[in-house]
């Protein structure tokens, strides 16, 4: 019996206070919707956002790994190029020596048509 009396003055207690309250709050229908859409958004962007971090580390490593790749290529051009440029100095000596065995040679069977000629 003491217990049923303490319950009702406390929900009595409780029914005044709520009624002398000016704090109430009242949501509509679409500032509810609103704020479930907030919520929705902010939990999809909480799962999205961990991955995009992911994907964006990824981007990066694989951006760095270009990177490497791209100075070990522009080495290995550029030992190319210097070997290209050896070779063609290379080759126009060797033209100018192969020019000159050829006027020698020339000149030493006129040479060799001249006095066979004159023996």
């Amino acid at each position: 019996m003491f217990r049923k009396r303490i319950i009702i003055i406390f929900i009595l207690s409780l029914f005044i206070l709520e009624s002398f309250s000016q704090d109430s709050v009242y949501i509509s229908n679409k500032d509810l919707r609103t704020a479930c859409l907030i919520f929705a958004e902010h939990q999809k962007f909480s799962i999205e956002n961990p991955l995009l971090k992911q994907k964006i580390l990824s981007l990066e490593e694989l951006n760095q790994l270009y990177v490497e790749s791209d100075s070990i290529q522009r080495v290995e051009i550029s030992t190319y190029k210097n070997k290209v440029d050896s070779d063609a100095r290379e080759i126009k000596k060797l033209k100018n020596a192969n020019k000159r065995i050829i006027i020698g040679s020339s000149i030493g069977g006129i040479l060799l048509f001249i006095l066979g000629l004159i023996i």
